[in-house]
This record gives C-alpha cells, sequence and structure tokens, in this order.
C-alpha cells in the first residue's frame, strides 16, 4: 500500500518505531537516521546477546539504517539533504532538541513543503508541558487510565501493555497515512503532533462524558477485576486458571441458558442489570462455584463459547505460539536473526487484500549498515565522499 512511500525515521526506543514499523510492513522505505555513535537506545535494551537486542529487531524489522552524527553541523545537513528526498519524516525527540540542529518542521518544511513531518512526545508540542520529558507510565498517569485501573482500595496501577507509546505511535500511523492521503490532491505536506497522553486520553467511552452529564456522579472508580457497573464482566478463575468473561444485557440469557444446572434463570435479584449490579458480589461467587464443575479451562471455554457468551482465556503473551488463533493469523511469529537466533515477535496486525501475509519475516538492519545504498541513492554521493564521512566519524557503521 505504501510502495514508493519514502520515510525519514529520527525515532528510538518504542513510540516512534511503532509506527514506522507498520509504514514497513506496508511497504514503504523506512531509513532510520540513528544517532552516532551507538544508535538508537533501543539497541541496548534485553534481551542482549552479544552486541545485538532482541528488543531493537523487533521494532524495527524491514527498515535500512544510517548511522550520524548528530551533534555536528555536517551531521545535521546530512540530515537535512535526506529529509529534502523524503516523504515523511517521523521524530520522537525531546522537546527543541532537534530545532537546536536546524531539523525542526519549520525549518524542514520550509525547504520541502511536501514533507509530512510528524512528531510524537509525551505532552505534544504545545502547551505549558511541552517542555516535559516523560515515558509510558507517565503517559497513563495523566491520561486517567492508571487511576481506574487497580483494586478498589488498591494503588492506581498502570498498564503492563505500553498504552502510551504503541497508541501514540498507531495515531501518528493513521495521521500521517491521512496526510499522504491529502497530499494528494493539495501537493502540500502537514505537521502532525501526537501527543502519547492523547493517545490513552481519546480511549476513554465513559469517563470523562459521564460526569459531565451528571454532574459528577457517574464517577468511573476502580473495581478491581471486575467491571462494577456491568456484571458479570471480568476476569474468573476458573478449574485450572483465570478466563475473562463479558456479558451484557444482550447475552444475559445465554449465559442462563449455559448456566441451567444451577438455574441461573430462576434466581429473581439477577435478572435485571440493576439487580445485577446490587448484588454482583453474590453473582460473582455463584458464577465461579458453578465454573469448577467443568474438569478444565478449556472444556468450560468451550461450552461458554457453544453458548456464544463472550468469554476467552487469560493468555500469557509468552505462550501465545501455542495457541491454535494466534498461529493461524499468523499473530505470533519468528525472526531468524544471524546473530540472535530464532526470535518469536509479534506478527504484522493488519491484514489486507492488498497486504500479503509474509512467508519470511524481514530483519532489522545492522548499524549503519545502509550509509552508502542510501546516500547514493538519494544524494548522489560517490564512494569517495562516503569514504570520507566514514573516516572523520561523521558517518558510523558496525559492518
Amino acid at each position: 500500500m505504501l510502495d514508493g512511500v519514502r520515510v525519514l525515521d529520527l525515532t528510538q526506543y518504542l513510540s516512534g518505531p511503532s509506527c514506522t514499523l507498520l509504514m514497513a510492513g506496508l511497504g514503504a522505505d523506512v531509513i532510520k537516521v540513528e544517532p552516532g555513535p551507538s544508535g538508537d537506545a533501543a539497541r541496548s535494551l534485553p534481551i542482549i546477546k552479544g552486541d545485538h537486542s532482541s528488543y531493537f529487531a523487533q521494532q524495527n524489522r524491514g527498515k535500512r539504517s544510517v548511522c550520524v552524527d548528530l551533534n555536528e553541523p555536517e551531521g545535521h545537513e546530512l540530515v537535512a539533504a535526506l529529509a529534502g528526498q523524503c516523504d515523511v519524516l517521523v521524530e520522537n525527540f525531546g522537546y527543541g532538541v532537534l530545532e537546536k540542529r536546524g531539523l525542526g518542521p519549520d525549518q524542514l518544511r520550509a525547504a520541502n513543503s511536501a514533507l509530512i513531518y510528524a512528531s510524537i512526545s509525551t505532552f505534544g508540542r504545545t502547551g505549558s508541558k511541552a517542555h516535559l520529558p516523560g515515558f509510558d507510565l507517565i503517559a497513563q498517569a495523566y491520561a486517567g487510565s492508571a487511576a481506574l485501573t487497580g483494586e478498589r482500595d488498591g494503588a492506581p496501577l498502570g498498564s503492563a501493555a505500553p498504552m502510551g507509546d504503541v497508541g501514540a505511535g498507531m495515531m501518528a500511523f493513521g495521521a500521517i497515512s491521512a496526510a499522504l492521503y491529502g497530499r494528494v490532491s493539495t501537493g502540500e505536506g502537514q505537521f502532525i503532533d501526537i501527543s502519547m497522553v492523547e493517545s490513552i486520553f481519546n480511549m476513554h467511552p465513559f469517563a470523562i462524558q459521564g460526569p459531565s452529564q451528571t454532574n459528577g456522579k457517574a464517577r468511573l472508580k476502580r473495581t478491581g477485576r471486575h467491571f462494577g457497573a456491568v456484571p458479570p464482566a471480568g476476569t474468573f478463575q476458573g478449574p485450572d486458571g483465570w478466563l475473562a468473561i463479558h456479558v451484557l444485557a444482550g447475552q444475559w440469557s445465554r449465559l442462563c441458558d449455559a448456566a441451567k444446572s444451577i438455574d441461573l434463570a430462576g434466581i429473581d435479584k439477577f435478572q435485571t442489570p440493576q439487580g445485577r449490579a446490587e448484588h454482583r458480589i453474590e453473582l460473582l461467587e455463584t458464577l465461579e462455584s458453578w465454573m469448577q464443575t467443568f474438569s478444565s479451562n478449556d472444556e468450560l471455554v468451550a461450552h461458554l463459547e457453544s453458548h456464544r457468551v463472550p468469554v476467552a482465556p487469560v493468555v500469557d503473551p509468552a505462550d501465545a505460539h501455542l495457541n491454535d488463533w494466534f498461529v493461524e493469523r499468523g499473530a505470533v511469529t519468528e525472526i531468524h536473526d544471524p546473530h540472535l537466533g530464532s526470535i518469536r515477535v509479534p506478527g504484522f496486525p493488519i491484514h489486507a487484500s492488498g497486504v500479503p501475509r509474509r512467508e519470511v519475516e524481514p530483519l532489522a538492519p545492522e548499524l549503519g549498515a545502509d550509509n552508502a545504498a542510501v546516500l547514493t541513492e538519494l544524494l548522489g554521493y560517490d564512494q569517495s565522499q562516503i569514504d570520507s564521512l566514514t573516516d572523520s566519524g561523521l558517518l558510523i557503521s558496525n559492518r
């Protein structure tokens, strides 16, 4: 879908690379500009074997690497020249870092008005907090997701899944795609400003509008492993492990059919949504006792699925490769890295008729592996120029 689109990737760690990983998967030529001498900081994240990181290998598949000393003016000029030959630039540096080097959106778009320049940060590039540093957990706290996660009387909790990082990366991916479409008719690029906080804040379907419409009465609170307002919904202890059930009014009769052995439909106080909410603890205990009558979680899940009750086992991601669905969808796949060996990673999540399923996963690049190829293709450098830049330390490669 993105064949012919050239992306200058000035990102590191997770939020930016999550965006450009999707673009590379759809056929874009993603040129990852890494700051010398050691490149993307993710190259030092676990698991490390020798000088290679499986974290980096997962997040940077199918990209090319150019490693440049960004502390030197010549390095800034080189990156600016590359941006002049690209359709998209994605960055997640700290506030003002690139502007000081002449690589900010106003500076680069003045030279290339068709450039789509996407910036990802914790708080965005405007507002009183634009200058502050932050990571995923900071975004989860400020965006309100941590306030609503955890036991009712316990501490607020962050999600183990990096919602802010990956959510912002996906939001940037969507905005860039829209900007590419818009550029077809206008010829003009865009500056796209994505904040991790807003990427999470926009995930709240009720927590903002509900209190607004009820003078604060309908304020969500932490409810632990069960949704307080719409039981039965939450995680339940099955015969040999945990599972999740989410039953709304439309599915209640199906659950009653599934639980005929305990005559769930005959217990009057459970027959209305209000009654189930008022007696939720008793309802949950009743259901968990019934669940223990099955020989295994697999048998219980199959029984509930046969009655079309929304249910799922709580899957440990480390074991996803043992689950048929993940294998069938290609949701878990393997990279065969020459340094790290076989690595299981999440598969490409976009399924479309124009995106054939990959039989072999592309590899992440070696640091600076594509210095010569990129500078020759985009800027017309000859080998003597590339050798000179390498000898001066402006270009870095571990090949």
